[in-house]
């Protein structure tokens, strides 16, 4: 049960709404032991006044009859409020669990998100969270409420008979600890592979539905759809178990019912208290107990679904707990000038026996523009994950401004680059929004401006800019081609305009002259500003200041692109196999 610990203490922080959640949900339970009971009484009642013709001129009518009503009008009135005051608080909570979850993932890094894929993570920001409303509105708030009215019911029936109350409250003693103890065990198992199946289908159809065209372009789209049906059935079967386990719950209370009322009636037919036979007193012993399963009635639903808890409780916990790779400083001033220096950078990535960087070393001063050349595997995409700090280097440092990365918090590190990952991400929202993610307080105006520099103003209708602006992009870019999303991901670094700009293959999947078009841009964009170039095409080089030649982890040469055509004939190579082509 430690697994629940961190969320019972978030349930604390709301525990004003939660306790009045939980006494509403008594005076509902308190107002229909007392609906039930009193009403069997006095029926009963009646029936004896009725057969006496002296009894029935003296029998007070009015008082149990308007008990009654006001025993219903509390009821009616308590099981709303428990309903809005119970679900609002649960919400809450839920919502408050949510916003915490999301703190703990944002600042992991991609390597340590890549644990899961994204359907894993989706279900647990939705299905694992949403099974946690069973600890408060099945576990909690039934637990205390079950204690509290049988304690009730017990002291009241003390006043008129205290061999009944011994006998009611052990009986019912007993269900509240024999009932939960067997049906967590019955549960446990289907509640596991409720949890389990609900996570495996809800990846298996992200999967399917974000590789769609590639599974129909391999031929292996019925394939998945299988999977998605295996997982729909396992999901299924679980559902059906634990249906099977609620009915079977629902018979065996049932059973208990009978038996504990058979018992009160028996007993309490030799009369109750002092009296020595039955009457109204017999029957408002009986419906004491018919009335007190109303409580311990949703005790056998708590520890069926338990294990669904502890196990979503679980399945969080491995990310709530998790531990940010990097940690960032507490300097919030953004760098100004986009100077860059590599000092001695090593970099091994875990369970990895050789270094990927190897005492690597580079400055790049203010204003300069370095490309960073050389063949796939050779590091470079690696340092700009060591740059973005989505890595932490085993050794060395990186200086940016003249101080190190370590010291920039999040924030200011973000401000002080613009970056162009090999990896376009659009998000699944207007193509304004996924501009103004770089620049929240960009007009109209300037998102023309950089979708023109840019070649996109095809997308705009010139008549209606702000219609065309909020066209839908879709989920990962759709309705846009590949050369299509690397060009707005320019944009977007062409709108934040910081000091640093960081291109990882900037130009891949653009035809030829479109790249010498866009590589223009950069130029042009870029003056004053520093620049540094990971790419494995010679395209544009010659308007760089330096190349670095990246091999085996070390800058093997760092010279200009005239340089390098004289003196370096791994460089030539590749130069004289462009003209070629």
């Amino acid at each position: 049960m430690r697994e629940l610990r961190p969320y019972l203490k978030l349930f604390w922080q709301h525990s004003g709404m939660l306790s009045l959640g939980l006494l509403l949900t008594l005076c509902t339970l308190l107002a229909g032991l007392g609906l039930l009971s009193l009403s069997g009484w006095f029926l009963t009642a009646c029936a004896v006044a009725g057969l006496s013709v002296a009894g029935k001129d003296g029998f007070n009518y009015m008082t149990p009859a308007g008990a009654v009503r006001f025993f219903s009008i509390v009821r009616t009135a308590s099981r709303w409020g428990d309903r809005v005051v119970s679900h609002d608080a649960t919400f809450r909570v839920l919502t408050s669990l949510r916003i915490q979850f999301w703190k703990k993932i944002a600042p992991l890094s991609l390597h340590q998100l890549r644990a899961w894929r994204q359907g894993e993570l989706l279900n647990r920001l939705v299905a694992d969270i949403d099974a946690l409303d069973n600890l408060y509105l099945r576990l909690v708030t039934p637990v205390l409420a079950a204690i509290l009215i049988i304690g009730c019911l017990v002291g009241v029936i003390l006043l008129f008979d205290p061999h009944l109350a011994l006998l009611l409250g052990a009986a019912l003693l007993f269900i509240a600890l024999f009932i939960p103890f067997l049906f967590y065990r019955l549960g446990k198992q289907p509640g596991q592979a409720l949890i389990a199946s609900q996570s495996h289908l809800r990846e298996a159809c992200t999967t399917y539905l974000a590789n769609q065209a590639d599974l129909l372009l391999f031929a292996a789209d019925e394939h998945y759809r299988q999977s998605i049906e295996r997982e729909e059935q396992a999901l299924l079967n679980a559902q059906r178990r634990m249906t099977s386990i609620n009915g079977f719950a629902s018979a065996l209370m049932m059973g208990l019912l009978s038996v504990v009322l058979c018992a009160m009636l028996w007993f309490s037919a030799a009369g109750v208290g002092n009296q020595t036979q039955a009457d109204p007193l017999t029957a408002l012993m009986a419906f004491f107990a018919l009335a007190s399963f109303e409580a311990l009635q949703p005790l056998a639903g708590a520890f069926q679904y338990l294990s669904s808890t502890l196990t979503a409780a679980r399945r969080l916990n491995q990310i709530m707990e998790s531990t940010p790779a990097t940690h960032f400083g507490l300097d919030e001033t953004p760098a100004s000038s986009g100077t860059l220096n590599i000092q001695g950078l090593t970099f091994t990535y875990p369970d990895q026996p050789t270094s990927v960087l190897n005492e690597l070393s580079l400055q790049l001063n203010a204003g300069e523009k370095i490309a960073i050349l050389g063949p796939t595997g050779c590091g470079k995409s690696t340092l700009l994950g060591l740059l973005t700090r989505e890595w932490q280097a085993t050794q060395g440092n990186i200086l940016l401004d003249n101080r190190s990365l370590a010291e920039f918090s999040d924030e200011a590190l973000r401000a002080s680059m613009s970056v162009v990952s090999q990896r376009v991400h659009i998000f699944s929202a207007t193509l304004a929004d996924n501009l103004r993610l770089a620049k929240p307080s960009a007009t109209d105006a300037d998102l023309l401006a950089v979708l023109t520099k840019v070649e996109l103003d095809g997308l705009l209708d010139g008549a209606n800019l702000k219609e065309s602006l909020r066209q839908w992009l879709g989920e990962g870019g759709r309705a846009l081609s590949g050369g299509e999303q690397r060009r707005l991901s320019l944009a977007r670094a062409l709108l934040h305009d910081a000091p640093l700009l960081l291109l990882d293959e900037v130009t891949e999947g653009l035809d030829p002259a479109t790249e010498q078009r866009i590589m223009q841009l950069v130029i042009q964009h870029s003056i004053g500003k520093s620049v540094l170039m990971i790419t494995h095409r010679l395209s544009g080089l010659e308007q760089m200041d330096r190349i670095a030649l990246l091999e085996n982890g070390r800058f093997r040469i760092t010279a200009t692109h005239d340089e390098l055509l004289r003196q370096d004939r791994y460089y030539q190579q590749l130069f004289h196999h462009l003209n070629d082509e």
